[in-house]
């Protein structure tokens, strides 16, 4: 079977990936977009989120399946893209102490969940909270190398198409291929083969900076408190990220900054240095399920896309039912399918 795979995000990366593995000939297109969403994401997998501290959707099922992809690349680029690193979860008033007590407790938390006497190695760069949880099971995708090693490895393999591929180009393309599947993130939003999706677009903006006192280069564990601080190594430091339902473009803005460094203030007592300023656009969907299956305009366009901010976990599982559907005829999920909005 031959699939052009249109976008290289995360979404369309490891959907390529899976592909090729389960037999297809794969091709993918992607034009190299500067602020593309998967590029400015830290790759977090967070397993409990949220101000009530709730398990993400599906952990269990799609956490063992993250690993195994991403640790099997690893084995064959030989490189290091996954780090798991557990959350240092910042309680700051009793109430949130107490909800974070009574989530403890609860049924299927106890391995996810723990309390720390204190910040360790952080206690030197942060504000005193009241209390410190842990989050386990945590882990950060480098998706910049992820998605530039397979880059190259696709042109290596003269099988990256370094272009746009619209709707009409589509049209012209169909005829080589059984499938083209659509991973444009938030750019689907204007695909025509798939009318009627109920996208949310939300904007991310977040910051890399680095600490000025000496230390902080041994820093593991990601923190979150007002923001999520990740260590990107090399002594940065990721921090993000804002959620804006209204935006002009997808480019770094001086009031979000602004309020974004007001929060790093009340984090840190250490000085720090920023790097770099960024934003991106997700793409986000209304009821928070991704958008996996074919075209009710088309039989041969397919998409995935919608992951939001939750590729990295989401990503290798459901790649892996969306080929069960594109090679093997099998249905997919009425949770998931686009079917359920038509």
């Amino acid at each position: 079977m031959k699939c052009l795979v249109v976008g290289q995000g995360i979404a369309g990366t490891v959907l390529a990936r899976t592909l090729t593995r389960r037999g297809a000939a794969v091709r993918i297109a992607d034009a190299g977009h500067p602020h593309q969403s998967s590029l400015a994401a830290a790759g977090i997998i967070n397993p409990v989120t949220g101000k009530r501290f709730v398990k993400s959707w599906g952990f269990e099922t799609f956490y063992p399946v993250a690993r195994a992809f991403y640790r099997e690349l690893e084995a064959e680029w030989q490189c290091t893209l996954w780090h798991e690193q557990p959350i240092l979860r910042l309680l700051e008033t009793v109430q949130q102490a107490n909800d974070w007590a009574a989530r403890m407790a609860s049924p299927g938390y106890a391995h996810l969940l723990g309390e720390r006497p204190d910040a360790g190695a952080w206690s030197a760069f942060l504000k005193p909270a009241l209390l410190t949880g842990e989050i386990r099971q945590a882990a950060r995708v480098d998706f910049p190398l992820l998605l530039h090693t397979f880059r190259q490895k696709m042109a290596g393999e003269g099988l990256l198409l370094e272009q746009a591929v619209t709707s009409g180009t589509a049209l012209q393309l169909v005829s080589d291929y059984d499938y083209i599947i659509f991973c444009e993130g938030y750019r689907g939003r204007d695909n025509p083969f798939f009318p009627a999706l109920p996208w949310q677009l939300s904007k991310g903006e977040g910051l890399i900076f680095r600490f000025l006192p000496p230390g902080a280069e041994t820093l593991r564990e990601m923190v979150k408190r007002d923001l999520m601080i990740v260590p990107q190594g090399n002594g940065l430091f990721w921090a993000g990220a804002s959620n804006d339902w209204t935006f002009e473009d997808n480019g770094a803005t001086a009031a979000v900054q602004q309020g974004l460094g007001e929060r790093l203030s009340g984090i840190f007592s250490a000085p720090y240095e920023i790097v770099q300023r960024f934003g991106a656009i997700r793409p986000t969907v209304k009821d928070r399920r991704p958008f996996l299956g074919i075209s009710p305009v088309h039989p041969k366009m397919a998409i995935f896309n919608g992951l939001g901010t939750k590729g990295a976990l989401l990503a290798p599982y459901w790649a892996e039912r969306l080929a069960d559907c594109l090679l093997e005829g099998k249905s997919l999920v009425a949770e998931v399918d686009i079917q359920r909005f038509f």
